[in-house]
């Protein structure tokens, strides 16, 4: 956000300076936010030295020249030129700057052993800024090999501890070190609650979960939910018209395909896709939807990488049914099998399911009991940790999906 209104701070200046017309202003500020958009699709609002290579600076300069390009072509303003050419170089300045002034490496270990610490440091593994250094499980060495490599987060593998465990730790938290469990480890860093270390403790006593309770939280989301919906329904409808047009013409039966779903409460509701599938895909009863499966046809594997079959969904949120964004609707024969193998499943039925989710912008498609169990701890993050900033969080990150074809 910093890096977005300093650039946006940037452009006023320049566009001051160059005293450009009301109306080519006007079109500037439009530019702008596609630059923005452009970079962030591209994954270039990352400030990670590592990753940040000679790749992604001429991608933000090939991003910024072509949109500066358009705005020349709209205004045939040859100040535009070098406006573009300024801009384009302070960007590339701040965002070096903002990289070297930010971008540490920590030193991390992880205290315990066995299935924890095997999640704790796959995760790491997938982080940038933390080197990790391993630890034996020895309580007795832990606080000298805290103080000698310099340690600044410390990961508990264990769930329980026992009393000089803690008073160990204690001791080297109060010495400026991070101390954070795994269970909150996993809430903060992994963005998921693990579903197989808690309890009904735990949820006694977890913090969050208002979009239960609020009233106000439930009607800003309904707001959201229809003004998304009108907005989205109204920029997508050619797109809806030509989608109906090719499912009907590839293969015989309806355009529209209506399914029983569970919504909140665990009521069932009628839900409307873009018919995805051959017309007897199903004569043999339900089955689990997979990855290549042979019943979709070849529109329809489009249609579901770019999610222009839930499109008619949009009705559904209007309805009240769905919300925009939430849980993904399961159906009832699936649900009944799940309920039995995954703890808390049924926690996820508490709020109405959604369009798009947490769970699926942030796990990859999979038609399994373990696929389900690990987007059931997104859901379950989603509903604890609710606010409208994550719902636009989503929001981006669906289109982001959208756009380059990620869906499942």
């Amino acid at each position: 956000m910093f890096y977005i209104g300093s650039l946006g701070i940037i452009f006023w200046i320049l566009s001051s300076f160059f005293s450009l017309t009301i109306e080519t202003s006007l079109i500037g500020i439009g530019i702008y936010g596609f630059v923005m958009l452009g970079m962030y699709l591209f994954d270039l609002m990352n400030f990670d030295v590592p990753k940040y290579s000679i790749k992604n600076y001429l991608t933000v300069i090939a991003i910024n020249l072509l949109m500066f390009f358009i705005w020349f072509l709209t205004s045939w303003d040859f100040w535009l030129i070098v406006f573009s050419i300024l801009f384009t170089a302070v960007a590339i300045l701040l965002r070096t700057v903002i990289n070297i002034a930010i971008y540490r490496i920590k030193p991390v270990t992880i205290y315990g052993n066995g299935e924890l610490k095997t999640n704790l440091e796959e995760s790491l593994k997938k982080l940038d800024g933390y080197k990790y250094i391993d630890y034996s499980n020895d309580i007795s060495e832990l606080e000298s090999f805290v103080e000698e490599n310099n340690i600044k987060l410390l990961l508990l593998g264990k769930i329980k501890l026992e009393e000089k465990e803690i008073e160990t730790i204690l001791k080297i938290k109060l010495r400026n070190t991070q101390v954070m469990g795994y269970l909150d480890y996993m809430l903060e860093i992994e963005k998921k609650i693990e579903v197989s270390y808690i309890n009904e403790e735990w949820l006694l006593n977890a913090y969050g979960f208002e979009i239960l309770t609020s009233k106000i939280q439930n009607k800003i989301k309904r707001v959201f939910d229809i003004g998304m919906s009108i907005v989205i329904g109204f920029l997508t409808f050619p797109i809806m018209i030509l989608a109906a047009i090719i499912v009907k013409l590839e293969s015989p039966g309806s355009v529209i395909y209506s399914q029983a779903r569970v919504g909140e409460n665990e009521k069932e509701f009628l839900v409307y896709k873009f018919r995805s599938m051959r017309q007897d895909a199903e004569k043999d009863g339900a089955k689990w939807a997979q990855k290549n499966d042979p019943r979709v046809t070849k529109f329809g594997n489009f249609m579901r990488k770019t999610r222009i079959d839930e499109l008619p969904q949009l009705l559904n949120v209007i309805r009240g049914d769905m919300s925009f964004i939430g849980p993904r609707p399961e159906r009832m024969v699936f649900i009944k099998e799940l309920e039995k193998q995954i703890p808390y499943y049924g926690l996820r039925h508490m709020v109405k399911p959604g369009l798009t989710g947490w769970a699926q912008v942030m796990y990859p498609y999979g038609a399994t009991v373990e696929d389900a169990k690990n987007k059931l701890e997104y859901d379950l993050y989603y509903i604890k940790c609710y606010s409208l900033y994550l719902d636009i969080v989503i929001l981006f990150k669906t289109l982001k999906t959208v756009v380059f074809g990620k869906g499942r």
